[in-house]
């Protein structure tokens, strides 16, 4: 990844935490772990997932 230019995002107890004050609508805890991470950082994700968007996770693709 960083060959590519990609840094890696290591979770952190600020991330886990936004992750666990979703509400019960989503299941998948990977998702729940990336909004969260998008979130708390301010980053923009490129998904169409519509879940990720009402988190308040930016979002890059219609």
């Amino acid at each position: 990844m960083a060959a590519e230019g990609f840094d890696l995002l290591p979770l952190s107890a600020m991330h886990a935490v936004r992750a666990g004050a979703y509400g019960p609508e989503h299941r998948d805890p990977f998702d729940r772990m990336l909004g969260a991470q998008a979130v708390v950082e301010g980053l923009t994700l490129l998904s169409k997932d519509r879940w990720l968007k009402e988190l308040g996770a930016g979002t890059m693709w219609e």
